[in-house]
């Protein structure tokens, strides 16, 4: 099994898995499993010989706004949810605060160096 390693992948991973294979002059043609780039590869040494990057999909101008609305929209609500449980830590800190106040007095006073001449 030939193992091949996309050069656009996170380095470390390895991809078994060849989708499309076709002979060009003791050349293979792979399609990478993640980017669906089309790697054209050494057969002998099993080099990354080039790499065509696939065409990317242009989007409609209201398909980019409509996108664009959505991501403000949801942004919005993330931020809420982070402000409310944010609010809720800090009302649980005051409460936790104001019961050690209540049980200041019990504790004991720390021992101090100097009392111990």
């Amino acid at each position: 099994m030939l193992l091949i390693v996309c050069p656009n992948l996170v380095p470390g991973w390895v991809s078994r898995d060849i989708l499309s294979v076709m002979d060009k002059k003791g050349q293979l043609r792979v399609q990478c499993t993640c980017c669906e780039a089309t790697l054209t590869v050494d057969r002998g040494s099993g080099e990354v010989l080039f790499t065509e990057k696939p065409k990317k999909k242009t989007l409609s101008f209201e398909d980019a706004l409509q996108k664009l609305q959505h991501e403000k929209d949801t942004a919005a609500d993330r931020f809420k949810e982070a402000f409310q449980r944010e609010q809720g830590r800090m009302e649980l800190v005051d409460k936790k605060f104001e019961e050690a106040m209540k049980h200041a007095d019990e504790l004991e006073e720390p021992i101090r160096p100097m009392d111990l001449d």
